[in-house]
């Protein structure tokens, strides 16, 4: 039998078609408070992390999935769904592969950041970004201990490949293949406007001081963990020590996915 945690943008509206996949193969859910309020539960017993929803609700599985290092398996619910690669139709498919142990596991790199001696994993990015005044902040960045650049506008994204196609391509960041052994930097509508992204290799150690601010300026994290930064705050970027594991689609490539989502 496999154990999974199981997460879902809205448990009113799960298919029943995910209950008849579910119930076919002996499949046992537990939820987040299952595990937090069963403390007999032992962690060796998970399988996996099943998500039922989109990007977003993937992304809040992150930190789970790399503190057990289990593989993350994402079920198409919401609007968009790039990580969350499979499709409804496609989960029995998955899960047959998985029971018979011909599943694959792709391996994602997360970025490992630092604030003031807590650690947060990321899969897609770290952003600083200015606050609601929306007034100019200033940047300094530092790679590999070098310092390299003061940056003035709205922000800095740090982005792995994963989340090159997230935050990073709409602020005008390049799309990198997720195999890509690299970081991705780039600047927020800079005040110098020939100020543009630069790829450094994910082994690099990468620094932001926060120099300037008239306002608050905030540190978020895969789009859902909001950390308030203040004039002279230090984050620090760097390569997590393990891979993030998805399931990847087994009817459809990276490419394939790349050019239907974006419509290229």
């Amino acid at each position: 039998m496999l154990n999974f945690f199981f997460l879902a943008k809205d448990t009113s509206k799960i298919p029943k078609e995910f209950y008849l996949a579910i119930d076919k193969f002996q499949i046992k859910l537990f939820t987040l408070s299952d595990f937090s309020e069963k403390p007999i539960i032992q962690r060796e017993i998970f399988t996996g992390i099943i998500v039922l929803g989109g990007d977003g609700t993937l992304l809040k599985a992150v930190p789970l999935a790399y503190e057990l290092n289990l593989p993350i398996l994402g079920v198409n619910m919401g609007k968009f769904g790039f990580l969350t690669e499979i499709s409804l139709h496609e989960l029995e498919r998955v899960l047959d592969l998985w029971i018979k142990g011909r599943i694959n596991f792709e391996e994602r790199t997360p970025l490992a950041i630092d604030y003031r001696g807590h650690r947060m994993i990321a899969l897609n990015e770290g952003a600083l970004l200015k606050g609601p005044l929306g007034r100019i902040i200033t940047l300094h960045l530092t790679i590999e201990e070098e310092p390299f650049v003061k940056i003035c506008g709205d922000g800095l994204i740090v982005s792995t490949p994963t989340g090159s196609t997230a935050y990073n391509l709409s602020a005008g960041g390049p799309v990198v293949h997720p195999k890509t052994e690299a970081f991705v930097i780039t600047p927020i509508c800079a005040f110098k406007p020939q100020m543009k992204s630069i790829v450094v290799p994910n082994n690099f150690k990468i620094c932001v001081t926060l120099e300037e601010a008239e306002e608050e300026v905030h540190l978020l994290i895969d789009g859902h963990s909001n950390i308030t930064l203040t004039k002279g705050a230090k984050v620090q970027f760097k390569k997590a020590e393990r891979p993030i594991k998805l399931i990847p689609s087994p009817s459809k490539g990276y490419f394939e996915i790349l050019r239907e989502k974006f419509g290229w």
